[in-house]
């Protein structure tokens, strides 16, 4: 079991430069994988300039409850306050969305806080420049969760030594907060097998016993749950209560080249996250309008955690994990994975 773990995330390491260039490509030629907003006419107040220049920004997003944010703020006009049209792309992973970032298809993306400290420690050149959502504060409004199946004889976080796991890529942030609450409960990271697997192909797979253990999300804690499961552990809120999840990022080119651009995005982006922070009846009425998520889950769901405060301190706790487990080589400067003019 230990050289089979060894060799999933050698290969994974190895492949990310050649998936980005390959994504990009497929990115920037494909509209079924595209999903359109635009936002309306902009909206007059005290903050609007006239000197702004209207622009229109790609962002690359995922199918998922994280990114309502930038969906309620499209729909509450504080892009178009700002003269921005946003066209949110969304797609299948974090590698398709940082490859297009880079390869100058999307101008913005969404992404775990792992994956950008990877990509940058594979030289590409990527920084956060808002905050994207966060683990909950306490385990009882955990949002993510290590299920197995309530029969399944596993009682603890020590019993998954040998076990099969599901995260939804390797080298993520999912198997790292897994690997983070392996280490506190004694359990050798490299004793269980990790294999990649969609958020919405988990709860099958550990009903049919193909996998022993998942690392989930919402809505599918709650799915899991319904349907014969039982929690361990919160995943991220286990690694650390309130751990940055994911952030929104551009390029170093772009905020060189156009940061008045930037500035009006992140504007913009803090607002919506404040706005979806405050008010999360109308994130739940939106989430069904972009994913497959119905209206009766969504009414019900556990929501990440949003704010315009982009806490960088827990970077750093994952830097060190991530160098310790060996997916790294060393740990990058905070001031070179967040952008300067980001709130933090």
């Amino acid at each position: 079991m230990k050289p089979k773990r060894k060799a999933v995330r050698s290969i994974a390491g190895a492949s990310v430069i050649a998936s980005l260039g390959l994504i990009a490509a497929a990115c920037g030629s494909s509209s079924s994988s595209t999903q359109s907003t635009t936002t309306s006419a902009p909206v007059q107040s005290a903050t609007t300039s006239a000197a702004l220049t209207p622009a229109t920004i790609n962002v690359g997003v995922l199918p998922i409850a994280d990114v309502a944010p930038l969906y309620l703020g499209i729909k509450q006009g504080f892009f178009a306050k700002q003269k921005l049209t946003v066209v949110p792309h969304a797609l299948q992973g974090g590698a398709a969305v940082a490859s297009a970032v880079v390869g100058g298809t999307l101008q913005f993306g969404f992404g775990a806080t792992a994956n950008l400290i990877q990509a940058v420690a594979q030289k590409l050149p990527l920084q956060f420049v808002a905050s994207g959502d966060s683990a909950a504060s306490t385990a009882a409004d955990a949002w993510s969760a290590i299920q197995v199946n309530a029969n399944s004889g596993i009682s603890s976080i020590k019993d998954l030594a040998g076990k099969t796991i599901a995260a939804n890529a390797t080298q993520g942030e999912n198997e790292l907060a897994l690997d983070s609450i392996l280490i506190k409960n004694g359990v050798d990271p490299k004793s269980v097998h990790v294999v990649a697997m969609g958020f919405p192909n988990m709860p099958s797979a550990l009903s049919a016993g193909q996998i022993q253990a998942v690392t989930e999300v919402e809505p599918f804690v709650a799915s899991i749950n319904a349907h014969g499961g039982k929690i361990l552990s919160p995943l991220f809120e286990g690694m650390q209560p309130g751990l940055l999840v994911a952030g929104y990022f551009t390029t170093t080119s772009e905020i060189s080249n156009n940061p008045g651009l930037v500035k009006r995005f992140v504007t913009a982006m803090n607002e919506s996250l404040d706005f979806a922070a405050s008010n999360p009846s109308l994130v739940r009425q939106i989430i069904p309008t972009y994913t497959t998520i119905p209206t009766s889950v969504a009414s019900n769901l556990k929501l990440p955690v949003w704010s315009s405060k982009l806490d960088s301190s827990s970077i750093q706790g994952q830097e060190s994990l991530m160098k310790q487990l060996g997916w790294i080589k060393s740990v990058i400067p905070v001031s070179q994975l967040v952008w300067s003019g980001a709130t933090s």
